[in-house]
């Protein structure tokens, strides 16, 4: 086919109605190799194609003897014969006009969305279409449209993130949890941790303002306007909240890789390492729930860490090896044992 060849409407709508003839139908099959215009403008021609069912009312109408009707009372006004041609043109053109029409008030843009999920003991950066950046935290997903349509920028969050959002006053950006709480902003850093198997959701604020809408016990929808340093808590089980100043590198170290605690009750602590390598800690003296930590470290090693805790209060660990079955690993989370 000649690549300059104009496939129209009418003969894309008899493709999708399968009436063309076999060598007609390469025309335009050809035709949509050509170019990805030809083939939005068939994507929407055949969208045409199925909103016409919802038109069978209008094929019902007597069309014959509506137009018949309307030459007898032309006739009877002698008005000259291109008057009739020009009805004939009119008729043709009634319909499509009006699907059309339906067309665009009917039609609703298909969005395409874009789910990342991070393993256990990973974090990755995502660039975002509007050009926010989301770090997404280990065993974590944040799910997306492929680009920002209409007034608001939705996002999904399940796990932990931090989001340098681009600034857009026009278009707010709304980050949804499964958890009856979403964060609605409009240009600011934050960071949002609602994991599925806890029972709070915390967002802290770095900077600029959130605006986080939740249930309340009454299951009446209540805002909270979040100010910097800030950190709003929020039990989606049973309905409380609570708001702290904590020092916020121990809350958002992670997505640089590093590991920081100032004054971390060793339970907190032991939160931080589980998700940051993956591993589970088997607790052998629960005296150790009494000891604290303090200080920056490489989030790259687990045994330094530990090793810190050893010098610094006399905590011993040991690794132990995951379960096996018939050759193959069971588990792939790493073991530790501290007593």
């Amino acid at each position: 086919m000649d690549e300059q060849k104009h496939i129209n409407e009418s003969t894309l709508a008899t493709y999708f109605n399968g009436r063309l003839l076999l060598s007609e139908q390469k025309e335009v099959e050809a035709w949509l190799k050509q170019s990805e215009e030809n083939r939005k403008i068939a994507r929407d021609v055949q969208f045409i194609c199925f909103v016409t069912d919802t038109l069978d009312c209008i094929r019902q109408i007597d069309s014959q003897t509506a137009l018949k009707k309307t030459k007898t009372k032309i006739n009877k006004r002698n008005k000259i014969s291109w008057l009739i041609r020009l009805q004939h043109i009119a008729a043709i053109l009634a319909i499509p006009l009006f699907m059309s029409t339906l067309y665009l008030i009917l039609k609703e843009e298909p969005v395409e969305y874009v789910e990342v999920w991070t393993n256990p003991g990973m974090v990755a950066l995502i660039n975002l279409p509007d050009g926010t950046n989301v770090w997404l935290n280990s065993n974590s997903s944040l799910r997306h449209p492929i680009r920002f349509t209409g007034s608001k920028r939705n996002t999904e969050l399940k796990g932990e993130a931090y989001f340098s959002v681009h600034p857009d006053r026009d278009k707010p950006f709304i980050v949804n949890t499964p958890f009856n709480i979403r964060a609605e902003v409009l240009g600011t850093e934050f960071n949002m941790e609602a994991y599925e198997a806890e029972r709070e959701v915390k967002t802290t604020l770095v900077s600029g303002s959130v605006k986080l809408t939740f249930l309340t016990d009454k299951e009446d929808e209540k805002s909270y306007i979040l100010k910097p340093d800030e950190e709003f808590i929020y039990n989606y089980q049973n309905k409380k909240l609570s708001v702290q100043k904590p020092y916020i590198p121990t809350l958002t170290a992670w997505k640089d890789g590093l590991v920081i605690f100032r004054n971390t009750p060793f339970e907190d602590a032991l939160k931080v390492l589980s998700k940051r390598f993956n591993v589970e800690f088997i607790i052998k003296n629960d005296k150790l729930y009494e000891n604290a930590f303090t200080g920056p470290f490489d989030g790259q090693h687990l045994q330094l860490i530990l090793e810190h805790f050893r010098l610094s209060s006399g905590i011993q660990y040991r690794f132990i090896a995951p379960k096996t079955g018939n050759g193959e690993k069971v588990d792939e989370k790493s073991i530790v044992e501290l007593y």
